[in-house]
């Protein structure tokens, strides 16, 4: 679930391992309503190309009954690719969850199930 400042969406998203933030569509920042940071983020896709987006504030992110209050996102423009391997993947094609995001809600992807998992926390 991710609330905005104006709405919000359930969603059934792509866990990306090699994505250090959360990334959501422009389409999806407007909808449920973003404060954006001021700060700009580049990233590299798989295929090499660079990206920009504007990192911005989400009210609410909720994963797997995990709440993460005021989280970072990174907002761009999804290509028509991407949302057509989304699509393909029958995930939705506005957001994909980086893994930062998903250690600070303590949860690990488990290859063997293809779900999350809670993580256990460990002190060095």
């Amino acid at each position: 679930m991710l609330r905005g400042f104006k709405g919000c969406k359930e969603l059934t998203t792509l866990v990306d391992t090699g994505a250090s933030m959360t990334v959501i569509d422009s389409s999806l920042a407007d909808e449920v309503g973003v404060e954006f940071t001021g700060k700009e983020r580049a990233l590299v896709t798989a295929s090499g190309h660079k990206l920009v987006g504007r990192v911005a504030i989400v009210k609410e992110l909720i994963i797997e009954g995990e709440s993460l209050d005021y989280e970072r996102v990174l907002v761009l423009s999804f290509s028509e690719d991407l949302k057509k391997l989304l699509k393909e993947l029958d995930v939705d094609q506005t957001i994909i969850l980086g893994v930062t995001t998903l250690e600070s809600a303590g949860l690990v992807p488990d290859p063997a199930t293809g779900r999350l998992r809670r993580a256990g926390l460990a002190l060095i």
